[in-house]
C-alpha cells in the first residue's frame, strides 16, 4: 500500500557510520619516531641546552669577578687617599703648633746648640725649647752650657751645664721647667752620693737614669 505516493515497506538506508575517536585520533597521531623529533626533545638538543646552561653560568661568574676587583680596587683606592689627607691634615696640625709655640715664646737661644745630623737644620720648636730651658734653668741656679742634638733622634736632646761633667738626656715632648727640676734634684743626688755618670736620662716623667 503507497501513502502519499510512497511505500509503506519502504525503509531508508542507515548512514555510514562516523568512525570512532579513537581511529581519527590514531590516524591523525604522527609515527613516534617523526614526533620525538620536536626542537629540544632529541639528545643533541638536550646536550646542547645544557651547554648553553654551562656557558651562562660560566659568564656570570666572570662577570661578578670584574664586579669584585673593581670593588677591592675602588675600597684600596679610598684608603690610599684616606692615608693621604690624614697625612696632609697631621702635617698642617704640627706646622699650626710649632707656629703657635714661636709666636707665644718669641725669644731666641742664647747657647750654641750643636745638631750632630747632616745639614744642620734645626727646627724653631727645637730654638724656643732650648730658650725656655735657659730661662728655667736660671731660675734653678743653674746655668745651660750648650745642646746637643743627637744623631737621627728627632725629640732628644742632651743638655751639658755648666760646671757638671754629665749630660742630660731630655725630651721636646715634656715641659722644659718639669725636666730641669728633675735635672738639678739628680745634680743634688749625685753629688751627695759622690757618684760621677757619664749621663743621667731624665725624659720619662717621675724617673730618672744614670749611667
Amino acid at each position: 500500500m503507497k501513502q502519499w505516493g510512497g511505500d509503506l515497506n519502504y525503509r531508508p538506508e542507515k548512514k555510514a557510520s562516523k568512525k570512532k575517536r579513537s581511529d581519527v585520533e590514531a590516524s591523525q597521531k604522527k609515527p613516534k619516531d617523526e614526533r620525538d623529533y620536536r626542537v629540544g626533545r632529541t639528545i643533541a638538543g638536550a646536550t646542547n641546552n645544557a651547554r648553553q646552561r654551562n656557558l651562562e653560568h660560566i659568564a656570570a661568574r666572570k662577570k661578578q669577578q670584574r664586579k669584585n676587583t673593581i670593588i677591592v680596587l675602588l675600597i684600596l683606592a679610598a684608603i690610599i687617599t684616606c692615608s693621604i689627607l690624614i697625612g696632609q691634615y697631621v702635617n698642617e696640625k704640627i706646622a699650626e703648633r710649632e707656629a703657635k709655640i714661636i709666636e707665644n715664646n718669641p725669644t731666641e737661644p742664647t747657647v750654641a746648640i750643636i745638631d750632630e745630623n747632616a745639614g744642620n737644620n734645626i727646627s724653631a720648636r727645637v730654638k724656643v725649647f732650648v730658650a725656655r730651658l735657659e730661662a728655667d734653668a736660671a731660675e734653678k741656679n743653674v746655668a745651660v752650657d750648650h745642646v746637643v742634638l743627637p744623631f737621627q733622634k728627632a725629640r732628644e736632646v742632651l743638655v751639658y751645664f755648666v760646671g757638671r761633667k754629665e749630660y742630660y738626656k731630655m725630651t721636646i715632648e715634656r715641659g722644659s721647667t718639669v725636666q730641669v727640676e728633675d735635672a738639678e734634684r739628680m745634680m743634688r743626688y749625685l753629688d751627695s752620693k759622690e757618684l760621677a755618670p757619664e749621663y743621667v736620662d731624665i725624659r720619662v716623667e717621675g724617673k730618672a737614669y744614670y749611667k
